[in-house]
């Protein structure tokens, strides 16, 4: 994955767990709120390899790491779009929950007509169940570390989104808790970006410094 704006000479190539990080206030303020609402045309531009304009719905952006909420309303909606798909690939297993729905339909269409209003109904579907059964993520983090890594994992099941930003989140880690993401994200072969305020001793990252330009601080190229 790559992306550029007017300070970069020329695009920045993001390859498994890369840490950007701006040192102006003003500049970092700028490309969170562009990524936060991110528009292909507009300053921020991000593309594959290909050339191919990333769009605004396969972003994951996390802004806020204590705040972010795994199980969204756009992140379920993609899960159960997801477990749908699977079903669909099982077509025994598909069948006998529509068996089962469509007895769950009869018996209640049988009390709509036996009530005294005149009451009426849809058939259920696949999808309608699966919200209905209430599925979504199970969050067992304790920590910024754990939630880090459940976010992960989920990016990584999201077939529809294709880049990771994670902003100002490496400043709660250790040493060895970066370590161990920077290699979970390397093993799982996820391009992820780190946008930081500040460096990060001893770790490979871009650095945009106060006079705008552009470092590469320990990449091996």
């Amino acid at each position: 994955m790559k992306l550029n704006f007017p300070l970069l000479d020329e695009a920045l190539t993001v390859e498994k767990a890369t840490i950007f990080v701006v040192e102006d206030t003003t500049v970092f303020s700028r490309l969170v709120r562009n990524f936060y609402q991110y528009q292909d045309g507009l300053e921020l531009k991000i593309f594959d390899e290909q050339f191919r304009s990333i769009k605004d719905s396969e972003l994951m952006v996390v802004t806020d790491i204590l705040g972010y909420d795994i199980n969204a309303a756009p992140i379920l909606k993609l899960i159960h779009a997801n477990l749908e798909n699977q079903l669909n690939e099982k077509p025994e297993v598909k069948s006998i929950i529509e068996k089962l729905a469509n007895s769950i339909t009869e018996l209640i269409s049988y009390e709509c007509l036996e009530n005294e209003l005149d009451l009426e109904y849809d058939e259920i579907t696949v999808l309608e169940l699966i919200k209905a059964l209430g599925v979504k993520i199970e969050t067992i983090s304790d920590t910024i570390f754990d939630k880090i890594f459940e976010i992960l994992q989920v990016y990584q099941f999201l077939n529809k989104k294709r880049f990771l930003i994670f902003i100002n989140v490496l400043s709660y880690l250790t040493v060895d808790e970066i370590q161990k993401t920077r290699e979970y994200i390397e093993l799982s072969n996820m391009d992820v970006l780190f946008l930081e305020p500040r460096k990060r001793k001893d770790f490979p990252q871009y650095v945009l410094d106060k006079d705008y330009f552009l470092l590469s601080e320990n990449i091996v190229k």
